[in-house]
């Protein structure tokens, strides 16, 4: 494969590791989680960015079209990490399109930048 298409994929998962790093930020590093009761962990959106963004263009860069999956799978988690669903089941995918929905609205109107 070229490097062109790697390098592809790689910014293509920074805009996915981009938007887990905000996800992130709101729900612990704000300690805005249900299931996270403590002090914020790190207040700084641009830790959060640097590292988790930098973080998914490489899996980007190294794994290409599957770097997809993996940021499926951790939005999946922080999801079922946030209902504390740890039996395996399912909602649905119509079930987390409305969650992911809500907690955009709640980053995109709540946080000043």
């Amino acid at each position: 494969m070229a490097i062109g298409n790697r390098i592809t994929f790689a910014i293509i998962s920074a805009v996915f590791g981009a938007l887990v790093s905000v996800a992130c930020w709101w729900l612990y590093g704000l300690s805005h989680s249900l299931n996270y009761d403590g002090p914020g962990m790190d207040p700084v959106l641009r830790h959060w960015l640097t590292y988790l963004t930098a973080a998914f263009a490489a899996l980007g860069f190294t794994l290409r079209e599957r770097a997809g999956d993996i940021a499926g799978d951790t939005l999946n988690a922080i999801f079922h990490f946030e209902i504390n669903d740890t039996s395996g089941n399912t909602l649905g995918a119509a079930a987390a399109s409305i969650y992911l929905t809500i907690v955009i609205a709640a980053i995109w109107f709540a946080v000043p930048l």
